[in-house]
């Protein structure tokens, strides 16, 4: 059977109460910069490349406890497999945004970039 070999971290997500001032403090302080926003949620990049995303919930369980979501790279011989070997693995995808993602066995979200 195909495997899935995830190159690198392509963004760690996490929640926030309020994504402007949190996207504001991530760049005044640790110098990141912003590539991408949108209504609740906003993508800094850091000097090497990584992303962080941030995304603004309401629900305070949520803020500072824990991942919204993993995003690895694959090679590109891999980005058009991955999903079908996910599916061949009885792994179930659920459509989350633009992205078919999974749940890893303690359930934190994961997808492909």
């Amino acid at each position: 059977m195909p495997k899935i070999t995830a190159q690198s971290f392509n963004h760690v997500a996490i929640w926030v109460k309020d994504v402007r001032k949190s996207a504001d403090w991530y760049i005044q302080k640790l110098g990141l910069r912003e590539v991408s926003a949108s209504e609740h949620r906003i993508f800094l990049k850091l000097a090497d490349g990584g992303v962080l995303a941030l995304f603004e919930t309401l629900d305070t369980d949520r803020i500072g406890k824990g991942v919204h979501h993993l995003a690895f790279n694959l090679t590109s011989q891999q980005e058009e497999s991955a999903l079908e070997i996910l599916r061949q693995q009885n792994i179930p995808l659920q459509q989350r945004g633009p992205n078919l993602s999974f749940q890893d066995p303690d359930g934190h979200w994961i997808h492909f970039s």
